[in-house]
């Protein structure tokens, strides 16, 4: 062959691949093969599997991602397009176009494959057409019975019943996220086609407009949410060539707070607050309920008791509606742990203060009571708030970061793989929540607050060492000796400990940085923890001031040394 005839050749096939690559999928798709009316086919005739389009191909097991502040968005998982049914519920009414199996034994022997014919019948020989459209799948066999015994009065047995479903291609169109031809099983369910075509477009699409149409005709409406609150889907056989319709987005409200399903809800048109609330799911805790009104020249606000008559309340759409447990707080309850005698809870009056609380206590010989530890929930949430702020837009710098070289990037894609491993396991650390009370603090102007949890810790005549030294241990106190003391006893500095970051924990929770003129001298104290934080290097970290800044507030609210 010619190089010019060769090159000739190998054109025309790149243009013919490319041509057949712009064809749409289903065009190339073949319609599941069925018998002519009336006529009977063998029973060991193979069934063509479904197909499907390219882009329904999901893996098994991958979850697809789905805007959760919609209600009903949770159902377009994947799941139910990972699933298929191919069989037939006794409900269901046999229609033209359906196949039947029929066995005749005994004085007569006849086994048929029969299709139903446009009238609603099926052709038997020697006993003539039997009209069987509309029978309930359940009461097939005694309808076809019924008509063969007219015939064959004795001796003759009768079993007919419903092919496998048969393959079917069924469109999905309208809001959905993917629209397309889909090929499943007539007994595949609608969340079936649904979920291959990608779900509901939770931007444009109703979950309580869905309508099934064969042949131009609407054959079932469909309202998701009935699904979704009672359990309730209708059945539907499908057909080749049915079109599943979601018709637009109708009239939307947000609902927010103490309920179970905080989202968007759609409603047609409007909408009683009782009903809205009762597809949320409001929580046993409320006690108030805030509506904003977003429709009126200008904007609204009504707040209202969950016992007022909601039901004459209606919401319309844009509506947003807060659910809250709006209570007085008339009791306070503390909590008491470590060294003491009595019950570990107490309840106070609102204006309770440390004082009264430890008025209540019982120490033993062995409480500190100098070194009272309080823990406190708001405290904790500040302190985690501020610790992911900071996580946050550290992971926003590292991962933005450009470099001007081929090599500056090769160094900070690996300072990129320490750092957001050293954001991952911070982010699993739980601030305590300690408040910090220096010695000789009042406790009387110290208010309790509701859930604070007060630890008295034993008397101790022991010094713990933490963070970048060998052997991290607790060392028997010994009078007059220094932090570099304790840290020798501790194996020393590892080479990625500093000198410039030794802190001093009392027990009271009191942070004291320990200076170079400390580490000669005696300021350590019974029960204290001596913490060495680790060296961050500017020159192999770009972001060195964040992280030391991280690891610093790691150590004071939750008393942790994180290491790089």
């Amino acid at each position: 062959m010619s190089l010019k005839r060769m090159q000739s050749f190998v054109l025309a096939a790149l243009i013919s691949t490319a041509a057949f690559a712009q064809e749409p999928a289903f065009l190339f798709q073949q319609s599941p093969e069925r018998p002519m009316s009336g006529m009977s086919t063998s029973l060991s005739t193979p069934t063509p599997a479904p197909t499907a389009t390219p882009r329904a191909q999901e893996s098994p097991g991958v979850e697809r991602k789905v805007d959760e502040t919609v209600f009903g968005a949770s159902l377009f998982k994947g799941h139910f397009a990972q699933q298929s049914f191919r069989g037939f519920n006794p409900d269901y009414l046999v229609s033209a176009g359906d196949i039947i199996d029929l066995k005749l034994w005994g004085a007569y022997d006849l086994v048929l494959r029969l299709e139903v014919d446009s009238q609603g019948n099926i052709f038997v020989p020697k006993v003539g057409p039997i009209h069987v459209s509309n029978a309930r799948n359940g009461n097939l066999n005694a309808v076809v019975t019924e008509e063969v015994k007219k015939v064959f009065r004795d001796n003759v047995g009768v079993y007919a019943s419903l092919a496998n479903a048969e393959p079917v291609k069924v469109f999905v169109t309208g809001n959905v996220n993917d629209p397309g031809l889909y090929g499943a099983w007539a007994s595949d369910s609608l969340l079936h086609f649904l979920d291959r075509a990608g779900g509901v477009n939770t931007d444009t699409g109703s979950f309580l407009d869905i309508a099934v149409r064969r042949g131009g005709q609407e054959v079932i409406k469909v309202n998701l949410y009935d699904f979704l609150v009672r359990g309730e889907l209708p059945l539907v056989q499908f057909r080749d060539g049915d079109t599943i319709m979601v018709g637009p987005r109708k009239a939307t409200a947000k609902v927010a707070g103490a309920v179970s399903h905080a989202a968007q809800f759609e409603f047609d048109g409007k909408i009683a607050l009782s009903d809205l609330l009762a597809l949320a799911g409001v929580d046993g805790t409320a006690t108030h309920v805030q509506i904003l009104k977003n429709q009126t020249p200008q904007r609204q606000v009504e707040y209202l008791p969950l016992t007022a008559d909601l039901a004459a309340i209606a919401i319309v759409s844009g509506d947003e509606v807060g659910v809250y447990a709006d209570r007085q707080v008339g009791t306070i309850i503390a909590g008491v742990e470590g060294e003491f005698q009595g019950v570990g809870q107490y309840v106070f009056p609102y204006e309770a203060t440390l004082a009264d609380l430890i008025k209540r206590i019982t120490p033993t010989p062995r409480s500190d009571l100098g070194s009272v530890q309080l823990y406190r929930q708001s405290i904790a949430e500040r302190q985690k708030q501020a610790l992911d702020d900071m996580l946050r837009r550290l992971e926003q710098s590292v991962l933005t970061a450009r470099s001007g070289t081929r090599e500056e990037a090769e160094l900070r894609a690996r300072e990129a793989e320490i750092v957001l491993k050293f954001i991952d396991r911070a982010r699993q650390v739980a601030p305590q929540g300690r408040l910090v009370m220096h010695k000789g603090f009042d406790a009387a102007s110290i208010d309790l607050e509701d859930r604070d949890v007060i630890r008295i810790p034993r008397k101790t005549n022991t010094v713990a060492v933490q963070g970048e030294v060998y052997f991290p241990n607790a060392f028997v106190f010994r009078e007059g000796k220094p932090v570099s003391y304790y840290i020798e006893q501790a194996g020393g500095l590892t080479q990625n400990g500093s000198k410039d970051r030794i802190f001093l924990v009392r027990p009271s929770g009191e942070m004291v940085e320990a200076r170079d003129s400390w580490l000669l001298s005696s300021a350590v104290q019974p029960g204290d923890e001596i913490m060495i934080l680790p060296k961050v290097d500017s020159k192999n970290f770009q972001f060195s001031k964040e992280l030391v800044q991280i690891i610093y507030q790691l150590a004071l609210s939750a008393g942790v040394v994180l290491r790089l």
